[in-house]
């Protein structure tokens, strides 16, 4: 009877076991699926976003700012600007994060880093 039960233990642990590096390789699957998820996000947020100058806004660089080839910071910066910088704004999108930026000549500039001077600036 104890070699029964001993067995029975044994028997358990090597299911407890299994159970354990079966619940490890799922969560190490998860891991592996989440960083190429933020991969494609990456990629996604700076797929190119079309834009054209329909607006008459002029927007003014607020604590300086720096404009991007899309709008969003994981994209490629392409200039840095100066605070008290006046731009002509074309239009402004909400990206996939739920930021608001805007499309001037320079590139995009996230609205937090701009203040509307005059006229109005309609959606691309």
């Amino acid at each position: 009877m104890t070699l029964v039960r001993k067995r029975g233990v044994h028997m358990g642990f090597h299911k407890k076991l299994a159970a354990v590096l079966g619940a490890t390789a799922l969560t190490m699957s998860g891991i592996a699926l989440n960083v190429a998820s933020a991969g494609t996000a990456a990629a996604a947020a700076c797929d190119h976003v079309s834009a054209r100058n329909i607006s008459n806004g002029v927007v003014v660089v607020v604590g300086g700012a720096k404009a991007y080839k899309e709008p969003a910071s994981k994209c490629t910066a392409v200039m840095s600007m100066a605070p008290g910088h006046d731009l002509n704004a074309w239009c402004y999108t909400i990206n996939q994060y739920g930021n608001q930026w805007t499309r001037v000549s320079e590139g995009w500039i996230y609205n937090g880093h701009l203040a509307l001077k005059s006229g109005t600036v309609k959606h691309c």
